[in-house]
């Protein structure tokens, strides 16, 4: 009996510092993980950079970079999923004039009461494959991508046609759309604003 007893007692100790082992383990293992966490969230984000477009250009930026009042202009955000792209607009500050002199019959142009920023991310995946896609577009569709802009990125074309700008950086070109000034071509100062806040997160 003395023997059950005693193997008995020593069985539950055993337990007992296994089972605080154990519950060390966990803990020890729950705080490397919260550690990780929080040191590897920008290391997450760069592998999964293309549910994060809109953080390219944040909404507070877009408001200093066009002096928009969210409420007042009406700023929308949308992003697609699984894709480093970001639509936002906002209308213009006369825009309701805008709008009633597209409406009368004597209208000579569309005068559009919003303004609109797409910013999209295309991966190359290698720097050279980013490169000839540059080189591609100045020799196969210089029509439409008309202008370099020098001292940009790793390369930087313009196209006053569809108001974008292009910019190479590594195996990334950074594409910026923007339809904020009437006259197509006074975009492009804008959008290089908007490319140097991008290029310095990217």
């Amino acid at each position: 009996m003395t023997r059950l007893a005693a193997a008995l007692i020593f069985i539950a100790v055993l337990l007992s510092t296994a089972c605080e082992q154990e519950s060390k383990k966990q803990a020890a293992i729950a705080a490397a993980h919260a550690a990780q966490d929080s040191s590897s969230w920008a290391a997450w984000r760069a592998g999964h950079w293309k549910n994060h477009g809109c953080d390219l250009i944040s909404d507070a930026e877009v408001q200093v970079l066009f002096n928009v009042e969210p409420q007042r202009d009406v700023l929308n955000t949308r992003a697609l999923p699984d894709q480093a792209f970001c639509l936002r607009t906002w209308n213009k500050p006369d825009w309701k004039e805008r709008e009633s002199a597209n409406e009368k019959e004597t209208a000579t142009a569309y005068l559009d009461p919003q303004n609109s920023l797409i910013v999209q991310v295309f991966d190359y995946h290698t720097e050279e494959h980013a490169r000839q896609q540059i080189e591609m577009l100045k020799r196969d569709r210089r029509d439409t991508y008309n202008e370099d802009v020098p001292s940009l990125g790793e390369g930087a074309l313009w196209s006053t046609n569809t108001v974008t700008l292009l910019v190479k950086k590594g195996q990334y070109v950074l594409s910026i759309a923007l339809n904020f000034m009437d006259n197509p071509h006074d975009n492009l100062n804008k959008a290089k604003e908007v490319a140097e806040v991008a290029l310095r997160k990217m």
